[in-house]
Parts: C-alpha cells; sequence; structure tokens
C-alpha cells in the first residue's frame, strides 16, 4: 500500500513539473534545448523499459548479436552441463516400472569380477564398465575401454571419480556420480602400442580393508587364440603409484620347475586374483591355473605382498583361505515399485509443480512491480534534475537583466532607455507613496504608472506580481552583496 501511494505521488509530482516548464510563457534557446533533450532521453528510457518486459526475440542489434554468438570455452559449456537442473517429472502418467537400486558387494564371489565388451563397442569405439566403490563411499573406479578398428585391437584406462560427500546417503553419492568429474590423468593404462586383434583390459577386483589400495588385473590376449596371460597390479592411492606384482608368476614357475620339472613357461597356464588376505591387508590371494587337453590343473593358491617382495604358497587345495570384501558397486533389484505408491507419487509431483508455477508467477509479478517502480523514479530524477538546470539558468539570466539595468554590464541592446525606464518607474513609484497619504486619493488618477508598470513588466520579462516581489528582492540581495 505505502509503495502504491509513493509511486501515485511521485508520478503525480513528475507531471506538475511538466506542467511548470509547458505552461511557461518565454523560454530561452538553452531552456527549449534543455526540455528536448529530455524528452528524447525519457523516450530512449521507455523503449529499453518496455524491451526488458517483452520475450526475447529475433531482432537485436549488432552488438547484442555478436555477444550471443560469441563462441564459448569448454569450460563454460561443462559448467552448464552441471549447472543444468533436474528434468521435471511428468504428472500426468499412470504407470511407468521404476526400478530400484541397492549397493551390492562387488567383489562377491571372490574373484569374480570380469569385464563383458558388449557389440556396441565396435560402433560406438568406446565404453565405460561396471565400476566399484569404496568401503569407505569416497571413491569410485571405473575402466574405459577403447576399440581400434583399423587393427581390430582393444586397450583399456582406469580412471578414478571422487564422490560428493555432501549426500548423507551412499546410494545417492553413487548415483550423482559422473564421468566429467573424474580426474582427467588415469590411475593405471593398459601398453598403447597397438597391434593386430590384441586386446589389453583393465579390470577392479577389490579394495584393501582400509580403502588405500587397489586391486587390478590386467588381461593380455588376442582375439584370434584368446587368453595369454593375467599380469597382477596394486594402486596405492597415498603415494599415487601403481605397481605390477611381478614376483608372483616368477615364484609359480619355479616351484613346479623344482618340484614337478614342469616348466609352465612351455604351457598355456594363467593366475586369478582373488582379492586381498582378510587376516593381512598387506597380502594378496592368487588361484593358478595350467590349461590342458582336459580339465584345467589347480596350481595352488599363492598369496604376495604389496610391496612385490616376498610370496608364498598358501594351499596347494584352495580351501579355508579367507578373503576380504570391501568395494560396493550399484545394482538392480527385480522387484519395481507397487502401482499405489507411483500414483501417490505423481499426485504429489503435481501438486509441487503447480505451487511451484504460482510462487514462479508471484515472483515475476514482484519483479515487473519493482522495475515499473524504478523506472518512474528515474523519470522522475530526470524531470527534477531538469527543472534545476531550467531554475539555474533563469535566476542566472534575471542576474544578467539586472545589472545591465544598473549599467554594470555595458552592451549596444538599449542598456540606456531600459535604465530611463527604470528610473521612472521608481519615481513613479515614490510619487505614488506620497499621494497616497492625500485625502481624496483615487487609483484610477495614476494612468502613467500603471502603463510604466507594464511596460517594464513586458521588458524585464516579469509576468506577475510575484515575479516583480521575487525580483525586487534579487535586487536588494545584490545589493547587499555588493556593499
Amino acid at each position: 500500500m505505502f509503495s502504491a501511494l509513493a509511486g501515485m505521488y511521485m508520478a503525480a509530482k513528475a507531471q506538475l513539473t511538466h506542467l511548470q516548464l509547458n505552461h511557461q510563457k518565454k523560454r530561452s534557446s538553452q531552456t527549449s534545448e534543455l526540455i528536448y533533450r529530455k524528452d528524447v532521453d525519457k523516450k530512449e528510457k521507455k523503449q529499453q523499459f518496455e524491451k526488458k518486459l517483452l520475450p526475447e526475440s529475433g531482432y537485436m542489434t549488432v552488438e547484442e548479436y555478436e555477444e550471443k554468438s560469441r563462441a564459448k570455452t569448454r569450460k563454460e559449456i561443462t559448467a552448464e552441463i552441471l549447472d543444468k537442473p533436474d528434468m521435471p517429472k511428468d504428472k500426468n502418467y499412470i504407470y511407468v516400472p521404476q526400478h530400484i537400486f541397492k549397493l551390492v558387494r562387488y567383489n562377491d564371489p571372490v574373484g569374480s569380477p570380469e569385464l563383458s565388451l558388449p557389440r556396441r563397442l565396435m560402433y560406438d569405439r568406446q565404453v565405460n564398465a561396471q565400476g566399484i566403490v569404496s568401503g569407505d563411499y569416497k571413491k569410485l573406479v571405473y575402466p574405459a575401454i577403447y576399440y581400434y578398428a583399423e587393427k581390430n585391437c582393444i586397450n583399456s584406462d582406469l580412471f578414478l571419480i571422487n564422490l560428493d560427500e555432501t549426500f548423507a546417503d551412499p546410494l545417492e553419492r553413487v548415483k550423482r556420480a559422473n564421468i566429467l568429474n573424474k580426474e582427467k590423468a588415469p590411475l593405471l593404462s593398459t601398453n598403447n602400442d597397438i597391434r593386430q586383434a590384441v586386446f589389453r583390459t583393465l579390470t577392479p577386483i577389490d579394495f584393501s580393508s582400509d580403502n588405500s589400495k587397489l586391486l587390478i588385473k590386467e588381461k593380455i590376449g588376442s582375439r584370434n587364440d584368446g587368453i595369454w596371460k593375467t599380469d597382477v597390479w596394486i594402486y596405492d592411492f597415498d603415494k599415487k603409484q601403481a605397481k605390477n606384482l611381478t614376483a608372483l608368476r616368477d615364484a609359480i614357475t619355479y616351484y613346479w620347475n623344482k618340484n614337478s620339472k614342469l616348466e609352465l613357461n612351455d604351457k598355456r597356464w594363467d593366475v586369478y586374483p582373488v582379492g586381498f588376505d582378510a587376516n593381512n591387508a598387506e597380502r594378496v590371494i592368487v588361484c593358478a591355473y595350467a590349461y590342458a587337453n582336459g580339465a584345467p590343473k589347480f596350481l595352488g593358491t599363492w598369496s604376495v605382498d604389496v610391496n612385490n617382495e616376498s610370496t608364498k604358497l598358501e594351499s596347494l587345495s584352495g580351501a579355508g583361505i579367507p578373503v576380504s570384501v570391501v568395494g560396493f558397486k550399484i545394482s538392480k533389484e527385480h522387484d519395481i515399485l507397487p502401482m499405489s505408491e507411483l500414483e501417490f507419487d505423481a499426485k504429489q509431483t503435481a501438486k509441487e509443480l503447480k505451487l511451484k508455477a504460482k510462487k514462479e508467477k508471484k515472483l515475476k509479478k514482484q519483479e515487473e512491480r519493482k522495475q515499473r517502480q524504478e523506472f518512474k523514479e528515474e523519470l522522475y530524477n530526470m524531470d527534477v534534475e531538469m527543472l534545476n538546470k531550467v531554475r539555474s539558468e533563469n535566476n542566472t539570466n534575471k542576474k544578467l537583466r539586472y545589472k545591465k539595468t544598473t549599467g554594470q554590464v555595458t552592451d549596444n541592446s538599449g542598456d540606456t532607455e531600459l535604465q530611463e525606464l527604470k528610473n521612472n518607474f521608481n519615481n513613479s513609484k515614490i510619487q505614488f507613496l506620497q499621494r497616497e497619504n492625500q485625502e481624496g486619493y483615487k487609483q484610477e488618477s495614476l494612468p502613467d504608472l500603471d502603463r510604466i508598470l507594464n511596460q517594464f513588466r513586458r521588458d524585464s520579462g516579469i509576468d506577475s506580481m510575484n515575479d516583480y516581489d521575487n525580483f525586487e528582492n534579487e535586487f536588494d540581495e545584490l545589493d547587499e552583496i555588493e556593499e
């Protein structure tokens, strides 16, 4: 209410100022120029204000077009993608199956994680495989697989994403993870040597119990004749370095060569890392197998420390070796939300969208009202500023005319006649005051006084007695200043 009254008051004041300026009988060239410039500026301000209220149009100036067509940097594009709000849910849907996600153990059963290369890898040239989440829900590591059609070969990288810890729910942290937030440098990369039909893939196995180390296996082979070998890697997040546990394969070949005269290097055999030792987080448990015409031959359960310094044969039977399971992965449940819950969610979403639309409409009206109020205040300030300039100019002109009448300023514009006219006016005023005390005084007996007064008003630019009184007061003030 107060803002509305204030707006009406300022509008009325601005209109009054406009009337005062337009009803002056005499204007100088400077005053007319000030009023003209003010009207042009007000018209331009009004056009700019009305343009703000209209929706964005295809018509624009050259400067606006150049600003909108400016090339964006990669950083700006990434910021727009990250700041893009979530897509609104459809409030009119009836029944859409919604899967329930959950976090399950990644290395369960132990040693089971394997990469599956989909057919679309041949067309997309790159896919991101299943990631593993650390036990403290702070890290997510995933492999990226690349396909090179020219040589029909595959390479791989392992990337890290630091999860957003502002979300309390671990599942929400994982669902919010995005490859745009990954670290630029990969944790581990395969050999980039492109050879015909050779594949090299990286698969994370599990985290250590303190989440400071990650067990990784690298499979190397050919797309034509299968796997050649598996290398076991350890990545240390504290030291930020990866280490290949090569001592393990050397120990296995040495043991079977010494005890059974079996030269494994002439055979096809491989190792399968299953995880970290549950009793010692500094050791990795690995199972070895040899391949023959029949069933694979078990070469024992072995362990190796993370520093690649000592190896140990744990068992030739493969039983009774505890392995820790730390990491998680996101998985879909077979169950879906019941229809009753979906209908309730749909109603709640519709209410939220309606309230949101009302709130946005209200905020828009308040913003428009605020802009209109600021626009009116700006126009009023323009009128006041121009009025002050006109008054200042008029005062300057009056002082100049006064100096001309008193002889302080001399030129060839008839100052002598104006000085004589002022002297006659003063003499007539004195006679009027003297005869006013005489008996039988009448106003009609002074026709010469009215004629002289009117002539003085026309020549001096004074339009009323109030103006004359102000003019006479200014004469007195100037006399005091000069004295």
